[in-house]
């Protein structure tokens, strides 16, 4: 599969960066719902596949479980998770409301 979106995170103990990709929402065999997945990479390793009664809730809701995990994580909450060299919030996407005294501004 190929990405819709994608956005590479720093680390800022390590070289190497941390991709949190979001795939392109699709129809279940059934065809009573939508299944949209993401992946964050290592050392992350998340993988997940979230449902909604349609693609842009699908969507939406792959976007905010992708975000919980990261602004969720200790590395985030260690201000060791960032974007552009810069640690300690910002990761460039929002957080559900319920991270919001961790992340800069919500879903």
């Amino acid at each position: 599969m190929t990405p819709i979106a994608e956005i590479a995170l720093d680390l800022s103990y390590a070289d190497t960066k941390v991709w949190a990709r979001v795939y392109a929402p699709v129809r279940t065999a059934t065809g009573d719902e939508w299944s949209c997945a993401f992946e964050i990479t290592e050392p992350f390793a998340i993988e997940r596949t979230i449902y909604g009664a349609s693609s842009l809730q699908a969507l939406v809701l792959a976007l905010k479980t992708m975000s919980s995990y990261l602004y969720g994580s200790e590395a985030c909450q260690n201000k060791q998770l960032g974007i552009g060299g810069e640690f300690g919030g910002n990761l460039s996407f929002p957080a559900p409301s319920i991270l919001h005294d961790a992340a800069p501004f919500p879903f």
